[in-house]
Protein backbone atom coordinates (compact mmCIF):
# COMPACT_ATOMS: atom_id res chain seq x y z
CA UNK A 1 0.00 0.00 0.00
CA UNK A 2 1.31 3.21 -1.17
CA UNK A 3 0.21 6.91 -0.36
CA UNK A 4 -0.88 8.98 -3.12
CA UNK A 5 -1.25 12.00 -1.68
CA UNK A 6 1.09 14.27 -0.48
CA UNK A 7 -1.27 15.73 2.34
CA UNK A 8 -2.19 12.53 3.14
CA UNK A 9 -1.17 10.04 6.14
CA UNK A 10 -0.26 6.57 5.22
CA UNK A 11 -1.96 5.09 8.37
CA UNK A 12 -5.27 7.11 7.16
CA UNK A 13 -4.96 5.97 3.48
CA UNK A 14 -4.35 2.72 4.61
CA UNK A 15 -8.23 2.86 6.60
CA UNK A 16 -9.44 4.44 3.15
CA UNK A 17 -8.69 1.40 1.72
CA UNK A 18 -9.58 -1.24 4.28
CA UNK A 19 -13.09 0.83 4.24
CA UNK A 20 -13.08 0.20 0.28
CA UNK A 21 -12.67 -2.95 0.54
CA UNK A 22 -15.54 -3.36 3.05
CA UNK A 23 -17.46 -1.60 0.24
CA UNK A 24 -16.42 -4.21 -2.20
CA UNK A 25 -17.47 -7.33 0.07
CA UNK A 26 -21.00 -5.54 0.28
CA UNK A 27 -20.87 -5.43 -3.21
CA UNK A 28 -19.85 -9.28 -3.66
CA UNK A 29 -23.08 -9.85 -1.20
CA UNK A 30 -24.84 -7.65 -3.33
CA UNK A 31 -24.02 -9.38 -6.21
CA UNK A 32 -24.74 -13.24 -4.86
CA UNK A 33 -27.97 -12.51 -3.06
CA UNK A 34 -29.60 -9.53 -4.70
CA UNK A 35 -33.20 -10.94 -5.62
CA UNK A 36 -31.62 -14.43 -5.57
CA UNK A 37 -34.74 -16.02 -5.50
CA UNK A 38 -36.26 -14.41 -8.89
CA UNK A 39 -35.69 -15.24 -12.05
CA UNK A 40 -36.90 -18.05 -14.20
CA UNK A 41 -35.22 -21.38 -13.14
CA UNK A 42 -32.46 -22.28 -15.37
CA UNK A 43 -32.72 -25.84 -17.79
CA UNK A 44 -30.53 -28.60 -17.43
CA UNK A 45 -28.00 -28.55 -15.06
CA UNK A 46 -29.74 -26.18 -11.99
CA UNK A 47 -32.91 -27.98 -12.98
CA UNK A 48 -31.76 -31.62 -12.73
CA UNK A 49 -29.58 -31.11 -9.54
CA UNK A 50 -32.63 -29.55 -8.33
CA UNK A 51 -34.75 -32.20 -8.96
CA UNK A 52 -32.33 -34.66 -7.77
CA UNK A 53 -32.25 -32.94 -4.34
CA UNK A 54 -35.87 -32.74 -3.91
CA UNK A 55 -36.23 -36.74 -4.50
CA UNK A 56 -33.46 -37.32 -1.86
CA UNK A 57 -35.11 -35.63 0.39
CA UNK A 58 -38.67 -37.45 -0.38
CA UNK A 59 -37.11 -40.85 -0.42
CA UNK A 60 -34.77 -40.36 2.22
CA UNK A 61 -31.83 -41.81 0.00
CA UNK A 62 -28.70 -39.68 -0.33
CA UNK A 63 -26.68 -41.97 -2.24
CA UNK A 64 -28.76 -42.48 -4.81
CA UNK A 65 -29.45 -39.19 -7.34
CA UNK A 66 -32.63 -39.92 -8.94
CA UNK A 67 -34.36 -37.71 -12.01
CA UNK A 68 -38.31 -38.29 -12.18
CA UNK A 69 -37.75 -41.13 -9.64
CA UNK A 70 -35.29 -43.15 -11.93
CA UNK A 71 -31.63 -43.41 -11.08
CA UNK A 72 -29.90 -40.62 -13.16
CA UNK A 73 -27.43 -41.61 -14.93
CA UNK A 74 -26.48 -38.51 -17.39
CA UNK A 75 -25.81 -36.29 -14.46
CA UNK A 76 -22.84 -38.98 -12.97
CA UNK A 77 -21.84 -36.55 -10.16
CA UNK A 78 -20.78 -37.60 -6.88
CA UNK A 79 -23.25 -36.49 -4.11
CA UNK A 80 -22.10 -33.44 -2.39
CA UNK A 81 -23.87 -30.49 -4.24
CA UNK A 82 -27.05 -32.23 -4.07
CA UNK A 83 -27.04 -32.70 -0.52
CA UNK A 84 -26.04 -28.58 -0.21
CA UNK A 85 -29.41 -28.20 -2.00
CA UNK A 86 -31.44 -30.37 -0.28
CA UNK A 87 -30.20 -28.52 3.06
CA UNK A 88 -31.19 -25.67 1.20
CA UNK A 89 -34.69 -27.00 1.26
CA UNK A 90 -34.64 -28.22 4.72
CA UNK A 91 -34.11 -24.39 5.80
CA UNK A 92 -35.87 -22.40 3.86
CA UNK A 93 -38.08 -24.51 2.01
CA UNK A 94 -38.27 -26.01 -1.54
CA UNK A 95 -38.90 -23.14 -3.23
CA UNK A 96 -35.86 -20.97 -5.38
CA UNK A 97 -34.37 -19.50 -2.51
CA UNK A 98 -33.94 -22.95 -1.06
CA UNK A 99 -32.70 -23.96 -4.33
CA UNK A 100 -29.97 -21.41 -4.64
CA UNK A 101 -29.20 -20.04 -1.09
CA UNK A 102 -26.01 -22.21 -0.54
CA UNK A 103 -24.78 -21.68 -4.05
CA UNK A 104 -24.60 -18.09 -3.11
CA UNK A 105 -23.32 -18.19 0.07
CA UNK A 106 -20.37 -20.99 -1.30
CA UNK A 107 -19.68 -17.90 -3.88
CA UNK A 108 -19.60 -15.35 -1.33
CA UNK A 109 -16.82 -17.49 0.91
CA UNK A 110 -15.09 -17.65 -2.50
CA UNK A 111 -14.60 -14.37 -2.61
CA UNK A 112 -13.66 -13.83 0.65
CA UNK A 113 -10.47 -15.92 1.45
CA UNK A 114 -9.34 -14.65 -1.93
CA UNK A 115 -9.52 -11.20 -0.85
CA UNK A 116 -8.03 -12.20 1.94
CA UNK A 117 -5.28 -13.70 1.01
CA UNK A 118 -4.73 -11.08 -1.07
CA UNK A 119 -4.58 -8.82 1.93
CA UNK A 120 -2.32 -10.61 4.29
CA UNK A 121 -0.06 -11.67 1.43
CA UNK A 122 0.29 -8.81 -1.22
CA UNK A 123 -1.48 -5.73 -0.42
CA UNK A 124 -4.71 -3.82 0.84
CA UNK A 125 -4.36 -2.20 -2.29
CA UNK A 126 -3.85 -4.80 -4.54
CA UNK A 127 -6.73 -6.47 -2.29
CA UNK A 128 -9.27 -3.54 -3.32
CA UNK A 129 -7.96 -3.86 -7.49
CA UNK A 130 -8.81 -7.68 -7.38
CA UNK A 131 -12.28 -6.89 -5.77
CA UNK A 132 -13.12 -4.76 -7.99
CA UNK A 133 -11.99 -7.15 -11.00
CA UNK A 134 -14.98 -9.70 -9.23
CA UNK A 135 -17.36 -6.72 -9.05
CA UNK A 136 -16.97 -6.84 -12.94
CA UNK A 137 -17.30 -10.47 -13.64
CA UNK A 138 -20.81 -10.71 -14.31
CA UNK A 139 -20.84 -14.25 -15.58
CA UNK A 140 -19.20 -15.45 -12.96
CA UNK A 141 -22.18 -14.17 -11.02
CA UNK A 142 -24.48 -15.25 -12.97
CA UNK A 143 -23.91 -17.94 -15.03
CA UNK A 144 -23.51 -21.25 -13.82
CA UNK A 145 -21.80 -20.10 -10.23
CA UNK A 146 -23.23 -17.52 -7.65
CA UNK A 147 -26.76 -17.59 -8.10
CA UNK A 148 -27.79 -20.39 -9.71
CA UNK A 149 -27.96 -24.12 -7.85
CA UNK A 150 -25.19 -25.49 -10.04
CA UNK A 151 -22.22 -27.52 -8.63
CA UNK A 152 -19.58 -24.99 -9.26
CA UNK A 153 -19.76 -22.63 -6.32
CA UNK A 154 -19.19 -25.30 -4.22
CA UNK A 155 -16.47 -26.70 -6.15
CA UNK A 156 -14.48 -23.66 -6.77
CA UNK A 157 -15.13 -22.92 -3.30
CA UNK A 158 -12.91 -26.21 -1.77
CA UNK A 159 -10.90 -25.91 -5.88
CA UNK A 160 -9.73 -21.91 -4.07
CA UNK A 161 -9.83 -22.91 -0.51
CA UNK A 162 -7.28 -26.16 -1.76
CA UNK A 163 -5.04 -23.69 -3.41
CA UNK A 164 -4.80 -20.64 -1.39
CA UNK A 165 -3.62 -22.81 1.45
CA UNK A 166 -0.48 -24.29 -0.23
CA UNK A 167 -0.05 -20.68 -1.65
CA UNK A 168 -0.06 -18.71 1.95
CA UNK A 169 1.81 -21.08 3.50
CA UNK A 170 4.39 -22.85 0.93
CA UNK A 171 6.85 -26.14 2.39
CA UNK A 172 4.35 -27.10 5.27
CA UNK A 173 3.52 -30.10 4.98
CA UNK A 174 0.28 -29.46 7.11
CA UNK A 175 -1.28 -26.87 4.35
CA UNK A 176 -0.69 -29.71 1.60
CA UNK A 177 -2.70 -32.05 4.24
CA UNK A 178 -5.44 -29.53 4.00
CA UNK A 179 -5.37 -28.97 0.71
CA UNK A 180 -4.99 -32.77 -0.64
CA UNK A 181 -8.31 -33.36 2.01
CA UNK A 182 -10.12 -30.07 0.19
CA UNK A 183 -9.32 -31.98 -3.44
CA UNK A 184 -10.88 -35.51 -2.09
CA UNK A 185 -14.57 -33.06 -1.42
CA UNK A 186 -13.74 -31.36 -4.32
CA UNK A 187 -14.01 -34.74 -6.02
CA UNK A 188 -17.24 -35.65 -4.25
CA UNK A 189 -18.73 -32.54 -5.73
CA UNK A 190 -17.88 -32.20 -9.19
CA UNK A 191 -16.58 -35.62 -10.55
CA UNK A 192 -13.25 -35.64 -12.76
CA UNK A 193 -13.53 -31.68 -13.00
CA UNK A 194 -11.07 -31.93 -9.78
CA UNK A 195 -8.14 -33.40 -11.63
CA UNK A 196 -6.81 -30.05 -12.55
CA UNK A 197 -6.92 -28.84 -9.21
CA UNK A 198 -4.91 -32.21 -7.89
CA UNK A 199 -2.37 -31.95 -10.39
CA UNK A 200 -1.62 -28.62 -9.52
CA UNK A 201 -1.28 -29.42 -5.59
CA UNK A 202 0.65 -32.30 -6.85
CA UNK A 203 3.09 -29.60 -8.80
CA UNK A 204 3.55 -27.47 -6.14
CA UNK A 205 4.38 -30.06 -3.69
CA UNK A 206 7.52 -30.48 -5.60
CA UNK A 207 8.47 -27.29 -6.22
CA UNK A 208 8.65 -26.96 -2.31
CA UNK A 209 10.10 -30.24 -1.51
CA UNK A 210 12.94 -31.67 -2.80
CA UNK A 211 12.81 -35.39 -2.88
CA UNK A 212 13.63 -37.29 0.23
CA UNK A 213 12.43 -40.61 2.24
CA UNK A 214 9.96 -37.65 4.47
CA UNK A 215 8.96 -35.91 1.08
CA UNK A 216 7.67 -38.94 0.09
CA UNK A 217 5.90 -40.23 3.61
CA UNK A 218 4.28 -36.92 3.58
CA UNK A 219 3.07 -36.94 0.07
CA UNK A 220 1.28 -40.67 0.93
CA UNK A 221 -0.20 -39.42 3.46
CA UNK A 222 -1.75 -36.48 1.07
CA UNK A 223 -2.74 -38.55 -1.54
CA UNK A 224 -4.81 -41.43 1.18
CA UNK A 225 -6.44 -37.57 2.66
CA UNK A 226 -7.38 -37.32 -0.82
CA UNK A 227 -8.54 -40.91 -1.12
CA UNK A 228 -10.31 -41.04 2.12
CA UNK A 229 -13.11 -39.05 1.56
CA UNK A 230 -14.16 -40.91 -2.17
CA UNK A 231 -13.33 -44.04 -0.72
CA UNK A 232 -15.92 -43.82 1.65
CA UNK A 233 -18.33 -42.77 -0.79
CA UNK A 234 -17.62 -45.48 -3.93
CA UNK A 235 -18.12 -48.34 -1.03
CA UNK A 236 -21.27 -46.88 -0.12
CA UNK A 237 -22.29 -46.38 -3.61
CA UNK A 238 -21.47 -49.37 -4.76
CA UNK A 239 -24.07 -51.19 -2.48
CA UNK A 240 -26.85 -48.93 -3.96
CA UNK A 241 -26.51 -50.13 -7.90
CA UNK A 242 -23.16 -52.10 -8.23
CA UNK A 243 -20.39 -50.51 -10.58
CA UNK A 244 -22.76 -48.91 -13.32
CA UNK A 245 -23.11 -45.50 -12.01
CA UNK A 246 -19.01 -45.74 -12.11
CA UNK A 247 -19.00 -46.66 -15.78
CA UNK A 248 -21.60 -43.76 -16.51
CA UNK A 249 -19.07 -41.80 -14.57
CA UNK A 250 -15.66 -42.61 -16.09
CA UNK A 251 -16.92 -43.50 -19.91
CA UNK A 252 -19.75 -40.91 -20.41
CA UNK A 253 -18.90 -38.14 -18.25
CA UNK A 254 -15.07 -38.16 -18.70
CA UNK A 255 -13.86 -40.13 -21.47
CA UNK A 256 -16.77 -39.11 -24.15
CA UNK A 257 -16.49 -35.70 -23.06
CA UNK A 258 -13.02 -35.43 -23.61
CA UNK A 259 -12.83 -37.45 -27.06
CA UNK A 260 -16.25 -35.94 -28.30
CA UNK A 261 -17.81 -32.98 -29.22
CA UNK A 262 -21.73 -33.89 -27.28
CA UNK A 263 -24.81 -31.96 -27.36
CA UNK A 264 -23.07 -29.28 -29.24
CA UNK A 265 -20.52 -28.12 -26.60
CA UNK A 266 -17.92 -27.53 -29.25
CA UNK A 267 -14.97 -24.47 -29.62
CA UNK A 268 -11.77 -24.05 -31.31
CA UNK A 269 -8.03 -24.26 -29.36
CA UNK A 270 -8.49 -20.70 -28.21
CA UNK A 271 -12.14 -21.14 -27.15
CA UNK A 272 -11.77 -20.62 -23.17
CA UNK A 273 -8.63 -17.55 -23.89
CA UNK A 274 -11.37 -15.87 -25.77
CA UNK A 275 -14.05 -16.20 -23.38
CA UNK A 276 -11.88 -15.16 -20.58
CA UNK A 277 -10.34 -12.64 -22.22
CA UNK A 278 -12.75 -10.74 -24.26
CA UNK A 279 -16.20 -11.73 -22.18
CA UNK A 280 -14.95 -12.15 -19.02
CA UNK A 281 -12.50 -9.27 -17.97
CA UNK A 282 -13.11 -7.53 -21.09
CA UNK A 283 -13.87 -4.33 -18.93
CA UNK A 284 -9.99 -4.80 -18.06
CA UNK A 285 -8.48 -4.48 -21.24
CA UNK A 286 -8.17 -1.06 -21.55
CA UNK A 287 -6.60 -0.23 -18.10
CA UNK A 288 -4.38 -3.17 -18.42
CA UNK A 289 -3.20 -2.16 -21.62
CA UNK A 290 -2.73 1.39 -20.17
CA UNK A 291 -0.54 0.00 -17.21
CA UNK A 292 1.60 -2.22 -19.88
CA UNK A 293 2.50 1.29 -21.93
CA UNK A 294 2.75 3.15 -18.45
CA UNK A 295 5.38 0.39 -17.00
CA UNK A 296 7.07 0.57 -20.15
CA UNK A 297 7.63 4.33 -20.90
CA UNK A 298 8.50 4.75 -17.24
CA UNK A 299 11.13 2.11 -16.73
CA UNK A 300 12.47 3.04 -20.45
CA UNK A 301 12.39 6.72 -20.59
CA UNK A 302 11.66 8.53 -17.63
CA UNK A 303 15.32 9.50 -16.49
CA UNK A 304 13.91 11.19 -13.12
CA UNK A 305 15.53 8.47 -10.23
CA UNK A 306 12.43 6.98 -8.10
CA UNK A 307 11.97 8.99 -5.15
CA UNK A 308 11.68 6.48 -2.32
CA UNK A 309 8.69 5.15 -0.47
CA UNK A 310 8.35 5.41 3.29
CA UNK A 311 9.44 2.28 4.46
CA UNK A 312 5.40 1.65 6.55
CA UNK A 313 4.46 2.19 3.08
CA UNK A 314 6.37 0.14 0.63
CA UNK A 315 4.34 -2.74 -0.04
CA UNK A 316 5.54 -6.36 0.40
CA UNK A 317 7.15 -8.26 -1.99
CA UNK A 318 5.74 -10.88 -3.79
CA UNK A 319 8.22 -13.72 -4.26
CA UNK A 320 8.86 -15.00 -7.60
CA UNK A 321 7.68 -18.94 -6.40
CA UNK A 322 4.35 -17.56 -5.60
CA UNK A 323 4.30 -15.61 -8.60
CA UNK A 324 4.74 -18.55 -10.58
CA UNK A 325 2.58 -20.69 -8.67
CA UNK A 326 -0.29 -18.31 -10.00
CA UNK A 327 0.28 -18.47 -13.55
CA UNK A 328 0.33 -22.21 -13.11
CA UNK A 329 -2.97 -21.93 -11.33
CA UNK A 330 -4.39 -19.76 -14.26
CA UNK A 331 -2.67 -21.56 -16.90
CA UNK A 332 -2.84 -25.17 -16.53
CA UNK A 333 -6.71 -25.78 -15.84
CA UNK A 334 -7.21 -23.94 -19.37
CA UNK A 335 -4.76 -25.77 -21.15
CA UNK A 336 -6.18 -29.14 -19.58
CA UNK A 337 -9.72 -28.20 -20.93
CA UNK A 338 -8.85 -26.72 -23.86
CA UNK A 339 -7.08 -30.55 -24.90
CA UNK A 340 -10.93 -31.55 -24.28
CA UNK A 341 -13.55 -31.87 -27.43
CA UNK A 342 -16.41 -30.88 -25.54
CA UNK A 343 -16.06 -27.05 -24.15
CA UNK A 344 -18.25 -25.29 -21.83
CA UNK A 345 -17.46 -21.91 -20.93
CA UNK A 346 -17.80 -22.76 -16.71
CA UNK A 347 -14.90 -24.72 -17.40
CA UNK A 348 -12.65 -21.83 -17.25
CA UNK A 349 -14.04 -20.85 -14.05
CA UNK A 350 -11.30 -22.46 -11.32
CA UNK A 351 -8.55 -20.17 -12.97
CA UNK A 352 -10.55 -16.87 -11.95
CA UNK A 353 -9.82 -16.06 -8.69
CA UNK A 354 -6.09 -16.62 -9.82
CA UNK A 355 -6.31 -14.25 -12.66
CA UNK A 356 -8.13 -11.84 -10.62
CA UNK A 357 -5.18 -11.77 -8.14
CA UNK A 358 -2.72 -11.36 -10.17
CA UNK A 359 -4.75 -8.76 -12.10
CA UNK A 360 -4.96 -6.94 -8.80
CA UNK A 361 -1.18 -7.19 -8.15
CA UNK A 362 0.24 -5.76 -11.08
CA UNK A 363 -2.30 -2.72 -10.89
CA UNK A 364 -0.90 -2.26 -7.82
CA UNK A 365 2.55 -2.23 -8.14
CA UNK A 366 1.91 -0.43 -11.65
CA UNK A 367 0.12 2.00 -9.72
CA UNK A 368 3.28 2.36 -7.18
CA UNK A 369 5.65 2.59 -10.17
CA UNK A 370 4.05 5.60 -11.29
CA UNK A 371 4.07 7.06 -7.64
CA UNK A 372 7.57 7.05 -7.48
CA UNK A 373 8.07 8.56 -10.90
CA UNK A 374 4.80 10.77 -11.30
CA UNK A 375 2.09 11.10 -8.80
CA UNK A 376 -0.17 12.84 -11.12
CA UNK A 377 -0.22 9.94 -13.21
CA UNK A 378 -0.71 7.55 -10.72
CA UNK A 379 -3.83 9.47 -8.82
CA UNK A 380 -5.05 9.53 -12.70
CA UNK A 381 -4.40 5.77 -13.26
CA UNK A 382 -5.89 4.73 -9.76
CA UNK A 383 -9.02 6.64 -10.50
CA UNK A 384 -9.14 4.97 -13.85
CA UNK A 385 -8.88 1.75 -12.16
CA UNK A 386 -11.64 2.35 -9.66
CA UNK A 387 -13.95 3.75 -12.79
CA UNK A 388 -13.23 0.90 -14.44
CA UNK A 389 -14.67 -1.53 -11.14
CA UNK A 390 -17.72 0.64 -10.76
CA UNK A 391 -18.54 0.65 -14.26
CA UNK A 392 -18.40 -3.05 -13.96
CA UNK A 393 -19.92 -3.34 -10.77
CA UNK A 394 -23.20 -1.23 -11.99
CA UNK A 395 -23.07 -3.66 -15.03
CA UNK A 396 -23.83 -6.39 -12.85
CA UNK A 397 -26.48 -5.06 -11.07
CA UNK A 398 -28.23 -4.67 -14.59
CA UNK A 399 -27.90 -7.48 -15.63
CA UNK A 400 -28.96 -9.11 -12.39
CA UNK A 401 -32.12 -6.70 -12.18
CA UNK A 402 -33.18 -7.31 -16.04
CA UNK A 403 -32.77 -11.20 -15.54
CA UNK A 404 -34.89 -11.32 -12.08
CA UNK A 405 -37.64 -10.13 -14.12
CA UNK A 406 -37.92 -12.41 -16.30
CA UNK A 407 -40.72 -15.33 -15.97
CA UNK A 408 -41.41 -18.52 -17.47
CA UNK A 409 -45.29 -18.33 -17.79
CA UNK A 410 -45.57 -21.65 -17.35
CA UNK A 411 -43.66 -21.22 -13.95
CA UNK A 412 -46.10 -18.52 -12.64
CA UNK A 413 -48.92 -20.86 -13.48
CA UNK A 414 -47.78 -23.65 -11.86
CA UNK A 415 -46.82 -21.07 -8.91
CA UNK A 416 -50.47 -19.71 -8.56
CA UNK A 417 -52.50 -23.51 -8.54
CA UNK A 418 -50.08 -24.80 -5.88
CA UNK A 419 -50.87 -21.66 -4.04
CA UNK A 420 -54.36 -23.59 -3.62
CA UNK A 421 -53.26 -26.66 -1.69
CA UNK A 422 -56.34 -28.66 -3.62
CA UNK A 423 -54.38 -28.15 -6.46
CA UNK A 424 -51.27 -30.12 -5.26
CA UNK A 425 -50.29 -33.26 -7.05
CA UNK A 426 -52.73 -32.33 -10.13
CA UNK A 427 -51.42 -33.57 -13.58
CA UNK A 428 -50.33 -30.48 -15.74
CA UNK A 429 -50.45 -30.55 -19.33
CA UNK A 430 -49.05 -27.59 -21.65
CA UNK A 431 -50.93 -27.38 -25.38
CA UNK A 432 -47.33 -26.62 -27.18
CA UNK A 433 -44.18 -28.35 -27.37
CA UNK A 434 -42.26 -30.71 -24.88
CA UNK A 435 -41.61 -30.00 -20.69
CA UNK A 436 -38.22 -28.71 -20.27
CA UNK A 437 -35.40 -30.05 -17.20
CA UNK A 438 -36.47 -26.71 -15.35
CA UNK A 439 -40.64 -27.52 -16.23
CA UNK A 440 -40.07 -30.75 -13.65
CA UNK A 441 -38.45 -28.45 -11.17
CA UNK A 442 -41.01 -25.72 -11.10
CA UNK A 443 -43.75 -28.60 -10.53
CA UNK A 444 -41.89 -30.03 -8.19
CA UNK A 445 -41.40 -26.96 -6.52
CA UNK A 446 -44.73 -25.12 -6.55
CA UNK A 447 -47.36 -28.45 -5.99
CA UNK A 448 -45.77 -31.71 -6.54
CA UNK A 449 -47.78 -31.83 -10.08
CA UNK A 450 -47.22 -34.67 -12.09
CA UNK A 451 -46.16 -33.59 -15.72
CA UNK A 452 -48.10 -35.37 -18.31
CA UNK A 453 -47.65 -35.69 -22.20
CA UNK A 454 -49.59 -35.70 -25.39
CA UNK A 455 -50.85 -31.80 -24.93
CA UNK A 456 -54.61 -30.59 -25.11
CA UNK A 457 -56.17 -33.96 -26.66
CA UNK A 458 -54.64 -35.67 -23.88
CA UNK A 459 -55.87 -33.01 -21.58
CA UNK A 460 -59.26 -33.37 -22.94
CA UNK A 461 -59.70 -37.14 -22.60
CA UNK A 462 -58.14 -37.39 -19.15
CA UNK A 463 -61.60 -37.80 -17.63
CA UNK A 464 -60.28 -40.77 -15.43
CA UNK A 465 -58.15 -37.63 -13.11
CA UNK A 466 -59.71 -35.58 -10.54
CA UNK A 467 -57.74 -32.88 -11.02
CA UNK A 468 -55.79 -32.11 -14.42
CA UNK A 469 -54.89 -28.76 -16.08
CA UNK A 470 -54.02 -27.35 -19.23
CA UNK A 471 -51.19 -24.65 -19.66
CA UNK A 472 -50.23 -22.55 -22.66
CA UNK A 473 -46.72 -20.97 -23.31
CA UNK A 474 -48.00 -19.22 -26.60
CA UNK A 475 -49.94 -16.57 -25.06
CA UNK A 476 -48.07 -13.37 -22.99
CA UNK A 477 -50.35 -14.63 -19.63
CA UNK A 478 -50.08 -18.34 -19.48
CA UNK A 479 -53.68 -19.30 -18.85
CA UNK A 480 -55.20 -22.52 -16.62
CA UNK A 481 -57.70 -24.43 -17.56
CA UNK A 482 -59.34 -26.83 -15.64
CA UNK A 483 -61.01 -29.32 -18.09
CA UNK A 484 -63.38 -31.33 -15.46
CA UNK A 485 -65.30 -28.04 -14.66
Amino acid sequence: MDPMLNNVKPRTLRRAYMAGLGFICLGIVLNCFLKLSAGPLQDWDEARHGVSAYEMLQSGNFLLNTYGGMPDYWNAKPPLSFWSIALGYRLFGANPLGLRFFSALFACSMFFLTLMFCYKKMAVRAAVFSGLVFLSLNVFFQRHHARTADPDALFLLLNTAGLLSVLAWPKRYGAYAVAAFLAGLAFLSKSFHAAPMALLVLVFFLMDFPFSKQTLKQGMLCLLLALAPVALWAIARLQVDGSLFFEHMVFDDLLTRATQTIEGHQGGPFYYVEFVALKSYRFWILPLLLAAAAVFALRRYTALPAAPLPLETTPPAVDTPMLCKLVLAVTLPLLLYSLSASKLFWYSYPTFPFLSLLLGLFLDRTCTLMETKNKRLAKTFFFCVLGTGLMGEAYTLMRIYRDSAQTNPLHVAMHKLGQKPENHHAALFVDEGDWRPADFLAAKLYGGFLLMEGGAPACASALALKKNFLLSRNEKYTRCTNTNS
